[in-house]
């Protein structure tokens, strides 16, 4: 039987999310994050988001518009990328993860990857507690 490219489309796929921190305080999360940026030299991408009660965070009014007040995509979703830079999320997206959280998020790779073991490598050299953890992001449509 053949496999289709749609087959690999509209599903969720492993990666593994390397965490500098977590703390139920975004205030601590968001210092972290900044600190974490400078300190490994990368981009701070807060990808707009600012905390919420419900959802732990939420996009602006304006950007949940088509969705509703309030929203929040997980880093990743839709489109399931490996990407590196520093930006605080909510544990709550994240299948596996305890609940109630703020993550400082360094990177998502491919499991167990060559690249998210050089990575993590070179951030415990400032966070040496920093560790990749394993979820499930969505690849597919978002609406």
């Amino acid at each position: 039987m053949a496999v289709q490219a749609q087959d690999n489309f509209n599903t969720e796929v492993p990666k593994d999310i390397i965490i500098l921190r977590s703390t139920k305080d975004y205030k601590i999360a968001l210092t972290t994050a900044q600190q974490a940026a400078s300190r490994l030299h990368k981009k701070l991408d807060l990808r707009k988001l600012s905390p919420n009660k419900e959802l732990g965070l939420t996009m602006s009014k304006a950007d949940c518009d088509e969705i509703g007040y309030p929203c929040y995509p997980a880093r990743g979703d839709g489109n399931a990328f490996n990407d590196s830079y520093i930006s605080v999320e909510y544990s709550n997206a994240y299948k596996g993860f305890a609940k109630g959280y703020y993550i400082v998020m360094a990177a998502i790779t491919n499991v167990k990857s060559a690249s998210m073991k050089a990575q993590l490598a070179i951030i415990n050299k400032v966070y040496p507690d920093a560790y990749a953890k394993r979820t499930f992001i969505w690849l597919g449509c978002m609406h």
